[in-house]
């Protein structure tokens, strides 16, 4: 017996809250992977089956018979094996593989509440299975709920607002400071981390004076040239320091460079040490006029409260999924019969080969053709599935529609 179209959607996988790295990575999936992958699906006559490989997860998602067709398949193509996956797997089919999906498209199973980034890398997961033909009509309709509510999710409530990043965290600590349009911003460090911070400020402070500085000069000036800001030599950092209101050190020293006596006597500052180990010097807190906050404390008082905002808006967007699922399953439950009717419209357009002529003389208005009798009656047949419980008349009904428009 065939498994209903709905318990056939299954997915087996593996993601951070029970796997660490190191399995996680054991089951990655390339784009190379991928294609094998689709290969041997279409071998096993599997018609939609993909995969979302990111450094938190690894999942398979398709229609089959049983999800363990899945987890072979997974295993086969990567470093891993089938005990390992077994080990740590989530396999689900049916509803709970559904809503599985809604929820790793809206950012609700995020490892960073309210990630958004997932909904792209589900999208490119789609766009490869379409390339190599194992994305069938009823997966590309079940993936497109999954991102209609993802959308709706991410325009109607405040699940992925706010910042999770330590950079953007500084930026929004920033944007609560009194007259920040009028302060002068040193940034000192010009990493990674560095131009993130100084590109965040040139976006979304733009009236705020930033001067950038690094140990290396030329590095420095190439980044100020990028984001606008301006560049001083690092040998004039005691100046800098002196004439600045506010001090971003992104620094990766493993001993501080920022000492006490750079800022004594300067005023009020504030300073936001993001380097990792500390690269502020631990005596500065003491200095008078001096507020110095570390990675911890933005960690504490932004991105907990940000979290806390869309811990907030789950129960919303939770709402929002269901409505979606619900869509999706009513859409389901009327494709069942799409193939029927498609085939039942062939079979009225044959009654027409043995209707008696002599009706069609005797008609005193123009008779429909075949075809426009047949697309009427079937039209009517849908109706009657999707509204009439008595599911087993509807055919026979639809026959003597045919027969009464002849």
């Amino acid at each position: 017996m065939t498994t209903p179209i709905l318990d056939r959607f299954c997915v087996a996988g593996i993601n951070y809250h029970k796997a660490d790295i190191a399995v996680r990575g054991s089951f990655s999936v390339s784009k190379e992977d991928f294609a094998l992958i689709a290969g041997s699906a279409r071998a096993q006559l599997i018609r939609s089956v993909f995969v979302v490989s990111t450094c938190n997860r690894t999942e398979i998602y398709g229609f089959v018979e049983n999800v363990m067709q899945l987890a072979a398949l997974l295993a086969e193509h990567t470093r891993g094996n089938i005990q390992d996956l077994l080990q740590y797997a989530y396999l689900k089919s049916g509803k709970e593989a559904v809503e599985h999906l809604y929820r790793v498209a809206s950012g609700l199973d995020s490892q960073i509440l309210g990630d958004y980034e997932i909904l792209g890398q589900l999208k490119q997961a789609v766009d490869a299975a379409a390339a190599n033909q194992v994305l069938g009509p009823i997966m590309n309709r079940t993936v497109n709920y999954a991102f209609q509510a993802s959308k709706k999710i991410k325009t109607d409530t405040a699940l992925s607002s706010g910042t999770v990043s330590v950079s953007y965290a500084a930026i929004e600590l920033l944007k609560e400071t009194p007259g920040i349009a009028e302060k002068k911003v040193l940034v000192i460090g010009a990493g990674k981390f560095g131009g993130n911070v100084c590109k965040n400020l040139r976006e979304y402070l733009p009236q705020t004076a930033v001067s950038l500085m690094n140990r290396t000069d030329e590095t420095a000036k190439a980044l100020a040239e990028r984001t606008g800001a301006a560049f001083i030599p690092y040998n004039k950092i005691e100046e800098a320091i002196q004439a600045s209101d506010i001090l971003v050190v992104c620094t990766n020293a493993q001993h501080p460079t920022i000492l006490p006596s750079m800022l004594a006597g300067s005023g009020e500052k504030l300073v936001l040490d993001l380097s990792v180990p500390a690269n502020v010097h631990a005596e500065v807190k003491t200095l008078s006029g001096i507020r110095v906050i570390d990675v911890d404390e933005i960690s504490t008082t932004i991105l907990d409260k940000t979290i806390a905002r869309r811990k907030a808006e789950m129960p919303k967007a939770q709402e929002i999924l269901e409505h979606y699922q619900q869509e999706f399953y009513t859409w389901l439950e009327e494709y069942k019969y799409s193939l029927h009717i498609k085939s039942w419209k062939g079979k009225l357009q044959e009654l027409s080969e043995w209707q008696p002529q002599q009706y069609c003389e005797m008609a005193s208005e123009p008779l429909l053709s075949p075809d426009r009798k047949a697309q009427k009656a079937v039209t009517r047949l849908a109706v009657n599935l999707r509204t009439n419980q008595e599911k087993g008349c509807q055919f026979i009904n639809a026959i003597n529609d045919y027969l009464q428009m002849s």
